[in-house]
Order: structure tokens, then sequence, then C-alpha cells
């Protein structure tokens, strides 16, 4: 088998794309203006990282990335809508995202908001309408709620409240960002047939892959006046963290053997970003 990862990311953006299509509603059907908006949210042009995760997970179990689609489709609305509400004046105040005008620039705070609203929900109305996806529901919710992903949100916001320690900014990146990334290796896994010990190799893998991934982005940014590990490590410092979590994403998956080459190259390429 040819392990093409770049292809296999492209093609993994391909299909979710294509689902994703066909699933939201046009932009014809009224209220024109909100699912204009929600499309505009979703058909950005990111890399669709986290269906790649999910059909990977999906591929280290031995079958096909079709079976993890309802569950790759949900993590990415519920990605796009965080995205939305993140930029929102009473967030974080962005203007521009991936080089366009951010969704309430573009049509306004109120109906930004109404698409994260209707994107959040649409996620979870994909996962209900699988019967094998259904049993994911509470797990998306859980990580998209106020113990990950919402409280990760509130807490990134009152950052300067406090004083900056290691365990504030690990507690904030595991649920701000690696709380999405463990559902899609979780469920991809589900939706394989997976079950036990393999579903909790993919549950620290995703972990491991989440905090070394908002590791990398924090150097990148290098920003200091925000929730990253450069508050309280050197750069060099936060390099070999970044290395060691990536050995350890590269560790729970290595049960899979070589199905898991998805999972791995997409750890191994956290190494390659390092500034």
């Amino acid at each position: 088998m040819d392990h093409d990862l770049d292809k296999f990311i492209s093609d993994s953006a391909q299909r979710v794309d294509h689902y994703l299509d066909k699933s939201l509603a046009p932009v014809v059907d009224p209220p024109e203006i909100l699912h204009e908006a929600m499309r505009y949210a979703v058909f950005s042009g990111g890399k669709r990282l986290r269906p790649a995760i999910c059909f990977g997970a999906a591929v280290a179990a031995g079958a096909s990335p079709d079976a993890a689609l309802p569950a790759a489709a949900a993590v990415e609305l519920v990605h796009a809508y965080s995205l939305v509400h993140d930029d929102l004046p009473c967030m974080d105040d962005d203007d521009e995202r991936r080089g366009r005008p951010t969704a309430h620039v573009r049509f306004g705070e109120a109906n930004a908001l109404l698409a994260g609203d209707a994107l959040l929900t649409e996620a979870f109305a994909q996962l209900g309408s699988s019967d094998r996806a259904a049993p994911l529901v509470a797990q998306l919710a859980r990580a998209a709620g106020s113990r990950e992903l919402i409280g990760g949100q509130v807490d990134d916001l009152g950052w300067a409240s406090g004083t900056p320690t290691f365990h504030r900014v690990v507690s904030v990146h595991l649920r701000k960002t690696a709380a999405l990334f463990r559902f899609s290796a979780l469920a991809g896994g589900t939706l394989a047939g997976l079950a036990g010990t393999e579903l909790e190799s993919l549950d620290h893998f995703g972990r491991a892959y989440g905090l070394a991934f908002q590791t990398v982005d924090d150097l990148d940014d290098q920003g200091a006046e925000e929730c990253s590990i450069l508050q309280v490590m050197t750069p060099n410092e936060a390099r070999a963290r970044a290395s060691e979590l990536v050995e350890e994403a590269l560790e729970a998956c290595s049960i899979f053997g070589d199905q898991a080459w998805v999972l791995t190259g997409v750890a191994e390429a956290l190494v390659g970003r390092l500034p």
C-alpha cells in the first residue's frame, strides 16, 4: 500500500467537504443569509486535520475511511463553529481568518453568532442520523461542552487575571485544543468497531497529539500576552516538550502497527514544523 500522507490528507478534505456540501442546507433555503454564513464558515480553506485523524483512526483499525464519515463531519462542524465564535468582538475580536474577512465582518455579528449556533446543532444532527455514530453523541457533547472546549475558552479569556503556571497552560490546551483531537481519534476507532484497550490507545494518541499541536502553534505564534506555553517555558524547553509529546503519541498508536501510518505521519509532521 502506498503511504502517501499528503494525498491522504487531501483526499480526506475532499471526502468530508463532499459530505458536508450534501448535508448542509443550500444557500437558497430561507433564511438565505444564515445558510450562506454557515457555508462561508465551513468552506473556508481549512486543512480538515481533525477529520483526517478521524479517518486515520479508522484506517488504523483496518476499516475504510468512509466508516468514520459521520463523526468526521461532526467534529469539523464543531471546529468551524468554535472559530466563528472565537473571532467575535466579545471574544478574540479578529477581523480576518485564512485570508478572508471573519464571519461577523462579512455577515454581521448577530448572523455570525447564529451561524455558529446552527453549525454546532448540525454537528449533533450528523451523529444522530447514523445508528453507528449515535453512541458518540454524548462524547462529542462533553468534548464541546463546559468541561472541555467551552470551559477552555472561558479560562483562556480570563487568562490575564491570574498568574501563569504550567498547570494552567496545560489545562487550557487540553480542553480548548486537545479535546477535539481526542474525540476525532476515538470516534474514528469506535466507528471502525474498536473497543477497550485499542480505544484507550487512540484516546492517548489524541491527547498527546493535541498538546503537541498547540505547543508547536505557540512556538510559531511566539505570543507572550496570551495563554501560551512560552509563558512558562523557554523556546528550547517548549521544543523539547513538543518532541516528547510526539513520541508519546507515536507510542500510543504503535499498537496498530503499520496500519497506523496516517496517525504516525501526522504526529511526525509536527516535529517538522518546529521552528
